[in-house]
This record gives structure tokens, C-alpha cells and sequence, in this order.
């Protein structure tokens, strides 16, 4: 009541000056109704509550990257976009970056597949940067880290791995329905090293690489230095390392028993401090495969060189992406190993087209052409004639023969299926290494 009983005050008073009539009234009776009018008007109406806002309701929301975890709760008002205090900046889009503030020390810390600090060994499909598939054999991705773990985001169908980790190698194996795989923890303070090392080849199953996890406050840092020689390794089953574990000649073949790591082509490159690119599959020929009905193969090695992947026809290799000095040659075995053979012009020719690829993509590289210790000798007089075609009727003479002699014993020599075990492969680096040190000078 007694604030009603103001407020009709505060009207009359108002409407007091309004009116007309009030002109009428005596100079001194205004006087006294001004100064009573405006102490009334000063004591009372300016203590009237104020009447609550009406709350526009528009259809845009606050921005998200407004809120944070340490603001205080907001009322739930949705203003006009032109509502906003003068004193709000917001911060551009365009500079509010994952980059831009430092990980939190409580959360893993994603390393993805496309940070330009990782270093790729090998043929990769990079049509997609941020997962990288890949199926040759003695492809790596390698890195420096700190932090107290690592975890690799991969998927993949069986094949297996060298994890290298400061020196400490240690064996990985794929699961189907797995995409993550701790590789190390506890590794305490400092800058550390790793190299996850495809031991496995095509035939096993293509895989795909999506990042590394390091632990909680962990970085990346620059790669590790490497080699600053090349050689490229072009074969098959023998360059794979196919049965190369196996314990005799008779076991089947399997994904434990294969490793490219352990063959006379990493024996070779370690021996010269070079890097490795294997582009090799077992049960291919120069223009025959193993068992094939027909003397010329739709799928040898002369279709495969160029791929990026061993078992897909595109997307191509992009040769600039890793350039040999050196390039070996060991094919020949499965062109011959079941009938149909192929004549001797049908495989010189396409040893020599094969020479010929080789050659366009590395115009200066020595090639060496080898007759591994199982082909044929008539088979490996072939290879010799398609070498001396290139350094005669081409003026090649960067492309050099080299035959490895029959020396593996049996069994000792022997792996699964009748391939060379290690101290059959350490047999044929101990032909190969010298003359990789006369053409090279290594």
C-alpha cells in the first residue's frame, strides 16, 4: 500500500507540470510546490525497484570457445549477436590452434601420421597423410621422443614387427581387430629413439599407420639422423627373408619365421652403414611368377617395380621420395622353377626392360645384376647376357653382373620351404658385399 500510495504521487507530480491549469497558480506557491515536488521525486522515486528485463531470445547460440572450466555458471540468456558488452574481444577462429597451447600434463599426447618430424623408410601410399598404408617388406617409420611410454595407432592383419627402442629391438604382432599397441614404458627422462620395422611382406596383408601416443607432458622431437647412403634391394622370396627363421628345410611357411631384417640385403646395407628399400615378393619373377600356367606372367616384377604398393596397380611410387645410389637385382628363381619356362629371348628382353625401368628412375645409380645361389646356370648365363646387351648396345656400363656361387649346404643353409636360413643368407652377403665395395667404393 504505501508503495502504490508513491507511485500515485510520483504520478500526480508529474503530471502537475504538465498540465496547463498550472500556469495559473501564485509565484510563491510554485516555488514552495517545486522544491516539495522535487525533494519528494529525488527521495522517493529513485527508490523504487527497478522493473525486470524482458529476455530476447535469438536463435544463435553462444559461441562454444566462450565457455571454459573455470567460469563462473552463466544465466541461461541467449542474446541478439549485436547484444554483445563493448568490452568483449572474442578471440578469431583462425587462431585458436591445437598448436598453440601446451598438451596437458595429465592427457597421452597424439604424435600423428602426418608430423613432418617422423622419418618413412620404404615405399608408403601417402594418398592419405594422416594413414599412410604400406605392404613391402623392410618398411620403417621411425622418431625422437621424451616421455615414459609409446604407443603405435596401426592397422594391420598379422604381420610383424622389429620395435627398436633405444637400441633394444623387441617383436610386435598384429591382431586383425586391434589399432593400438604399447611398445614401451617406463623409459624414464631424456630424448629416446624408436623404429617400428615391417619384417613381414606383402603376402601377409597391407597395413596402415595412424600416429604414435607418447605419455602424458611427452614431445617429438627432430628425427633421428640417417644413413646417407641408399641401396635399393629389387627380388623375391630370398630378398624377404621368407623361412629365413625356420629350423629346417620342411617347415611351411609362416609369419614368425620371415624376416627381411635377417637377410643378405640388411646384412649388406648394415655392412656399408647404408639405408634399405626392399621391393621384393616372394614367388615373383623377372616376367614369370612361381607356378604361373603361362610363360609370360600378367603380374611379375616388370608390372610391380613402379607401385607404391606391392599388390595395388595405383597409386604409382613417387621416386623422388627417396632416391639409391645403388640398386641389386636378385630375381630369376621362380621365372624357372615350374614349366611353362620362358625362352631365353622372352627373359633376357624382359630382364632388360626391367634394367631399363631401373634406369630411368635412377639415371646415375649403379645397378648389379645378381644370379642368386639357387637359379639355374643357364639361367644365370640369361641374366649375364641381358647385362652385357646394356653395357654394348646401350653404353651402360654402370650395370655390372655378379654371380653367387651354389655353396648353401643341406640342411644347414636351409629355412622353410627350402629357402636360405640365416647362415645361408650370411653366405650370399659374403659374395655380395666385396662387389658392392668395388663398384661403390664403400
Amino acid at each position: 500500500m504505501i508503495r502504490f500510495a508513491k507511485n500515485r504521487a510520483c504520478a500526480r507530480a508529474f503530471l502537475f507540470f504538465g498540465h496547463k491549469n498550472g500556469r495559473r497558480q501564485s509565484g510563491r506557491f510554485l516555488l514552495i510546490l517545486v522544491v516539495f515536488t522535487a525533494v519528494t521525486l529525488f527521495t522517493t522515486c529513485t527508490t523504487m525497484p527497478l522493473p525486470s528485463p524482458t529476455i530476447i531470445h535469438s536463435s544463435t547460440p553462444s559461441p562454444v570457445h566462450l565457455i571454459t572450466p573455470t567460469a563462473l555458471p552463466q544465466p541461461a540468456i541467449t542474446t541478439r549477436d549485436t547484444a554483445l558488452p563493448p568490452t568483449f574481444t572474442p578471440t578469431p577462429a583462425h587462431l585458436v590452434t591445437p598448436a598453440s597451447s601446451p598438451p596437458s600434463p595429465l592427457h597421452p599426447v597424439t604424435v600423428p601420421a602426418d608430423d613432418p618430424r617422423l622419418s618413412f623408410i620404404g615405399r608408403f601410399n601417402f594418398a592419405d597423410p594422416t594413414a599412410p598404408t604400406f605392404d613391402w617388406p623392410a618398411t620403417a617409420v621411425a622418431l625422437s621422443f621424451t616421455g615414459d611410454s609409446l604407443t603405435v595407432l596401426l592397422t594391420d592383419s598379422g604381420n610383424w614387427y622389429d620395435v627398436t627402442i633405444n637400441g633394444e629391438t623387441s617383436v610386435l604382432q598384429t591382431l586383425l581387430n586391434q589399432e593400438s599397441y604399447v611398445l614401451a614404458t617406463g623409459l624414464g627422462a631424456g630424448v629416446h629413439t624408436a623404429r617400428l620395422f615391417k619384417r613381414t611382406e606383402s603376402i601377409v596383408g597391407q597395413s596402415t599407420f595412424k600416429g604414435f601416443v607418447l605419455s602424458p607432458g611427452g614431445t617429438i622431437a627432430e628425427p633421428p639422423p640417417r644413413p646417407e647412403r641408399r641401396i635399393e634391394f629389387v627380388g623375391d622370396s630370398i630378398t624377404a627373408g621368407y623361412g629365413v627363421e625356420g629350423d629346417s628345410p620342411t617347415c611351411p611357411f609362416s609369419v614368425a619365421t620371415e624376416n627381411v631384417g635377417r637377410t643378405y640385403a640388411a646384412a649388406a646395407a648394415e655392412a656399408v652403414g647404408a639405408e634399405m628399400m626392399i621391393t621384393a615378393v616372394s614367388g615373383l619373377g623377372v616376367i614369370r611368377n612361381y607356378n604361373d600356367p603361362e610363360m609370360i606372367g600378367n603380374d611379375a616384377m616388370t608390372v610391380r617395380y613402379g607401385r607404391a604398393l606391392a599388390n595395388e596397380p595405383r597409386p604409382l611410387w613417387d621416386f623422388q621420395r627417396w632416391r639409391a645410389d645403388l640398386v641389386v637385382i636378385n630375381l630369376g628363381t621362380n621365372d624357372f622353377s615350374t614349366n611353362p619356362q620362358p625362352t631365353e629371348i622372352i627373359f633376357v628382353q624382359a630382364y632388360i626392360d626391367l634394367l631399363n625401368d631401373i634406369r630411368r628412375q635412377y639415371p646415375f645409380a649403379p645397378i648389379i645384376a645378381m644370379a642368386g645361389p639357387i637359379l639355374p646356370d643357364y639361367a644365370a648365363g640369361y641374366v649375364a647376357t641381358a647385362v652385357r646387351h646394356m653395357n654394348s648396345a646401350q653404353s651402360d656400363h654402370n650395370v655390372h653382373f655378379l654371380r653367387v656361387p651354389n655353396n648353401l649346404i643341406m640342411p644347414d643353409d636351409y629355412g622353410c620351404d627350402y629357402h636360405p636360413n640365416i647362415s645361408g643368407q650370411q653366405k650370399i652377403t659374403a659374395v655380395l658385399l666385396p662387389k658392392i665395395r668395388e663398384v661403390m667404393g664403400w
